[in-house]
């Protein structure tokens, strides 16, 4: 009898049919707070937050200026697969965020295009583009002592086709120096 019931959960839960077991108040207490929904396109995203249960999930609040074009139809968050989805009135997903180890929750690897779901953004209201990163900077310490100023160029890289150029200033330190830096790209 046991081989049955394993044998009908294993069929299930490969089909999808099995539900994700309930998240933990704690977890959810931890996920609580201000979200930035934005596009990698660098189009001015979505504040949300929300805690209250309600039908779908947890109810979704906006905060600032909201320019998602489908932020009118979201009305919850919950935890299902793929880990964060924002669903409708109807409960229907309307997008899925997976978390990225060392980065932001993003959309599967097969959406396109990839939307971003940032916790504890700040003043931060969309994703930041290559072409909002060229230009001149100053790497500094975390002091703020200043250890090199250095420009992040248009320009391909000689050693990495997939990434920009770095040109370092005269006045950079020689731990800096020593580093080699000489390519940048937004990942």
């Amino acid at each position: 009898m046991r081989w049955v019931v394993f044998a009908v959960c294993l069929a299930a839960s490969a089909s999808g049919q099995l539900s994700a077991q309930e998240v933990g108040e704690a977890i959810v207490d931890a996920t609580i707070g201000e979200w930035l929904i934005a596009s990698e396109d660098g189009s001015v995203g979505c504040h949300i937050l929300g805690k209250d249960k309600t039908i779908g999930g947890r109810v979704v609040t906006e905060g600032k200026t909201c320019e998602a074009p489908w932020h009118d139809e979201i009305a919850a968050w919950d935890f299902s697969d793929p880990g964060i989805v924002l669903r409708d009135a109807a409960r229907k997903q309307l997008v899925g965020f997976q978390e990225q180890e060392g980065g932001p929750w993003r959309t599967p690897l097969d959406v396109s295009p990839v939307i971003y779901f940032i916790p504890q953004p700040g003043s931060m209201d969309r994703i930041p583009t290559a072409k909002d990163a060229y230009g001149k900077w100053v790497l500094s310490d975390k002091r703020g002592k200043p250890l090199c100023h250095l420009s992040l160029l248009e320009t391909v890289s000689k050693r990495l086709d997939d990434a920009s150029a770095v040109q370092l200033g005269k006045d950079c330190a020689a731990s800096v120096r020593k580093t080699k830096i000489d390519a940048w790209q937004i990942a």
